[in-house]
């Protein structure tokens, strides 16, 4: 499979030069009674930025209830965010602020659309970054990136597998905005054939366009049975809306963080599942759900219709945080502690939060399990729960191989 098709999936920059920079070399550090100082950084304004704002939210209202329940090991959290405003040269320089000034011992809930650009000074400097956007690259390649939910490539999967399961063949609707969306026509071709399903359909599709209609008569002549607009959500939301309007009943899927609560509201998208990184952020049939459901109403009442997995996906990577500085060592809290602690984690789901995790020194972490979340009657639902399925580990891996 080419690479520029694998790349062509994950949601991330090309690394700019130089951005290796100098290393602190694990001077970050957080001693005796003194707050555990974290750091966030988020593309929270800018191009993505309604994409990305419940994750703010999401991981003050964490740090606010860690704090208001006796912090972490006795010690309140120190969060410290800062906005890259979608720029990677903007996110470097907050890195490494964070870690040089600040003093972090971890990059925690990252939601860095140029997390591409500094990777490598954070690798370089020992500050482990812990959960994020666990479809971007960076989570695929750097081992001191740990992901507290599921890679990009292992979502594609899943989402092929939900097309498999409508009973039919499935349609792939690609932007014509990015080059990369082209890219992704061949890993889909690929994937397709391993799970086993057809895509007799594979068009481009314009956030722009005056219509939709050769995209839904070509969706009708080949009677498929679901389909995905790999564009914007508001692309995808036209797109669906014209070709139901046209007689297409094929529900839209989704993977990756794609729905939130807007979706409910929006009667074309009905039947949608979405193959999920991190737990159906409408859950709480669990203690690990209830929390993050009593937290976001007493600290992040706003969030609103921005709420999805994205959000979801911040609360569980603070409490990734938490497990690996309770996994580890008695005594200061550094950044190595905290490596440390998450290679201690065996099979963690941090109470259904996440699929299972292991992390390996030295090694990226394909976590390849997800959770599927559907789209019905006005409302977001989970009709697993916190149950996950999985990708094969050989199909991923050997996909993941190739970047790099």
């Amino acid at each position: 499979m080419p690479r520029s098709a694998i790349k062509g999936l994950a949601i991330a920059v090309t690394v700019l030069a130089g951005a290796t920079a100098c290393s602190s070399s694990g001077t970050s550090s957080s001693k005796g009674g003194s707050p555990i100082v974290i750091g966030n950084v988020g593309s929270y304004s800018g191009a993505q930025a309604s994409s990305e704002a419940g994750a703010e939210q999401i991981i003050n209202a964490w740090a606010k209830w860690v704090n208001a329940h006796g912090g972490i090991r006795g010690r309140q959290i120190k969060l410290i965010v800062k906005d890259d405003q979608n720029d990677p040269a903007k996110a470097l320089t907050a890195v490494k602020e964070l870690v040089q000034q600040d003093k972090a011992v971890a990059i925690v809930g990252e939601q860095s659309n140029g997390d591409a650009a500094w990777a490598k000074y954070a690798q370089q400097a020992g500050v482990p970054v812990v959960g994020g956007l666990a479809i971007n690259t960076p989570f695929l390649i750097n081992p001191d990136f740990f992901p507290s939910g599921t890679n990009a490539l292992a979502l594609t999967y899943a989402l092929l597998q939900n097309a498999k399961a409508k009973g039919g063949p499935f349609a792939f609707l690609y932007c014509t905005e990015s080059p990369l969306c082209a890219q992704s026509v061949p890993l889909y071709q690929g994937l397709a054939k391993a799970v086993g399903v057809k895509i007799p359909v594979m068009m481009k599709v314009s956030g722009t366009a005056p219509d939709y209609t050769a995209q839904c008569e070509a969706l009708k002549q080949a009677h498929v049975t679901s389909f995905q607009v790999g564009s914007a959500a508001a692309v995808a939301f036209n797109v669906a809306k014209a070709c139901r309007a046209q007689g297409v009943t094929a529900p839209l899927l989704a993977a990756g963080g794609s729905v939130t609560a807007a979706w409910a509201k929006e009667a074309s998208v009905d039947g949608t599942v979405s193959a999920e990184s991190n737990f159906p952020f409408t859950d709480s049939s669990v203690p690990a759900t209830k929390e993050y459901q009593a937290a976001k109403a007493k600290y992040a009442p706003s969030v609103g219709d921005g709420e999805g997995e994205v959000a979801a996906g911040a609360w569980a990577a603070g409490k990734l945080f938490e497990a690996a500085v309770n996994a580890s060592a008695k005594g200061d809290i550094t950044a190595d502690s905290v490596k440390q602690g998450l290679y201690a984690l065996k099979d963690e789901t941090l109470g259904g939060l996440a699929p299972p995790l292991n992390f390996t020194k030295g090694k990226p972490a394909l976590i390849n399990c997800y959770f599927n979340i559907e789209v019905t009657g006005g409302h977001v639902v989970a009709p697993q729960g916190v149950k996950t399925s999985c990708a094969p580990d050989a199909v991923i891996s050997a996909i993941a191989s190739h970047i790099g």
